[in-house]
C-alpha cells in the first residue's frame, strides 16, 4: 500500500552503544512504503564507534552528537528541537532496538487523518523474539494498585484492539508537532522510564487525546537497554522514577499511599519456618540469615538507592555504583544461563 506524499514525519532514533540494533532498526526503515519522512540519529556520546558506523552505511544520514549520555528524555529532546526546526509535521520517537512494519507510517498518519482531535498516537509493540505476541498496546492507570495495567501484554494479536490508551510507549511515540510546541518536551529528570507516561498525561491534560493504532506494527527487543527487565539499572530508574511521575499526576493521598507501600517494599521478607523436628532457635537463626542475605539483594540495593536519590532530589543519570551493580548482575546472570 502507497499512498500519495503527505504530511511531513521526522523519526528520531536514539543510540548509545547500540551501532548493531540501530543499523537493524535503519535497514528496516528501507521498506516503508511512506514516501515523505526523514530520519534523524541522536548518538548520546557513544564509546563504540557508532557514529563512524552510520556515517560510513548512511553518509546522507543525519547524526546529531550530543557528546554525552543525556538518558533517553534529553536525548529525544535533542531530536524532537531539531525536528521542530525543520517544520515537521509530525514526529516518531523510535527505539533503536526495534524493527519496524513497512506500513507504519501509513498507517500511524492515517490514523491522525481520520482523529483530528488525537494529538498523540502509539503503535502496537510486539516481541521481537516472539512477533506475534504484545508486549505493548495500551495501558491503563489502576488507582487501587497505583501502577498501570496492560491488558494485552503477553496476548495474541485479537481482533479489534481496544485503542483508548493512557499513554503512548516511548519505544514507538508518534505525535502531532504542534504537541510538543503547547506542552513543552519531556522531562529530563526522569532520564529513563516514566517520562512518555508523564508527557502524554501532561498533553492528555490540556485537550490532546492519545490513542492506540492497531495496524501500526514494531518489533521489540524488550529489556536491551537495561541489560534485562528485572535489572538493578531497571529497578532504580523504575522505583526512583514511579515516585516523580506520581508526584506531579496523582491525587496527594495516592501519592501518600504509595510512598508508604513502597517504603515497605524495601525490607526482605522475614519468616521463620516451624517444624516439630527443629528447634525454634534453629528456625529463628535461619530465618535471620536469610533476611540479611536477602537484604543484599542487588535489585533491593538499587530500590533503596532509588527512594533516597527521589527524597534528595537527585534525579538524571542513576549513580555509578547502580551500573557497577548492575554489571555484577550481568556477569551473574550470563553465567547462569
Amino acid at each position: 500500500m502507497v499512498l500519495p506524499m503527505r504530511s511531513l514525519i521526522y523519526l528520531v532514533i536514539l543510540n548509545w552503544n547500540g551501532k548493531e540494533d540501530t543499523l537493524a532498526c535503519l535497514n528496516s526503515l528501507k521498506k516503508l512504503n511512506y514516501i515523505n519522512y526523514e530520519v534523524i540519529v541522536v548518538d548520546n556520546g557513544s564509546t563504540d564507534g557508532s557514529e563512524d558506523v552510520f556515517r560510513a552505511y548512511y553518509p546522507d544520514l543525519k547524526v546529531i552528537q550530543t557528546g554525552q549520555n543525556l538518558g533517553y528524555a534529553e536525548g529525544n529532546n535533542v531530536g524532537i528541537r531539531y525536528a521542530l526546526e525543520k517544520n515537521a509535521e509530525y514526529i516518531l520517537l523510535l527505539n533503536n532496538d526495534t524493527i519496524v512494519d513497512s506500513d507504519l507510517l501509513n498507517e500511524l498518519e492515517l490514523a491522525a487523518d481520520n482523529n483530528p482531535n488525537v494529538g498523540v498516537f502509539g503503535a502496537t509493540l510486539l516481541y521481537m523474539d516472539n512477533p506475534k505476541i504484545i508486549w505493548f498496546a495500551g495501558a491503563k492507570w489502576n488507582p487501587q494498585t497505583l501502577t498501570f495495567d496492560y491488558p494485552y501484554q503477553d496476548q495474541k494479536i485479537p481482533e479489534n484492539l481496544y485503542t483508548k490508551t493512557d499513554y503512548a510507549c516511548g519505544a514507538a511515540l508518534f505525535f502531532r508537532s504542534e504537541v510538543a510546541k503547547s506542552i513543552g518536551l519531556l522531562d529530563a529528570r526522569f532520564f529513563l522510564v516514566w517520562e512518555e507516561s508523564d508527557w502524554c498525561l501532561r498533553a492528555k491534560r490540556v485537550g490532546y487525546g492519545c490513542q492506540q493504532v492497531p495496524a501500526a506494527y514494531v518489533w521489540h527487543k524488550v529489556g536491551v537497554s537495561f541489560d534485562g527487565e528485572d535489572s538493578p539499572l531497571r529497578e532504580y530508574f523504575d522505583f526512583r522514577n514511579r515516585l516523580l511521575w506520581a508526584e506531579k499526576n496523582i491525587p496527594l493521598n495516592d501519592f501518600f499511599r504509595l510512598i508508604i507501600s513502597s517504603i515497605f517494599s524495601l525490607f526482605p521478607h522475614f519468616s521463620i519456618y516451624s517444624s516439630e523436628k527443629t528447634p525454634f532457635l534453629k528456625s529463628l537463626a535461619w530465618a535471620v540469615v536469610d533476611f540479611k542475605t536477602n537484604w543484599f539483594n542487588p535489585n533491593l540495593r538499587a530500590k533503596r538507592r532509588g527512594i533516597m536519590d527521589y527524597f534528595f532530589r537527585q534525579f538524571g543519570d542513576c549513580p555509578d555504583s547502580i551500573r557497577m551493580l548492575n554489571k555484577t548482575y550481568k556477569v551473574t546472570t550470563h553465567k547462569n544461563n
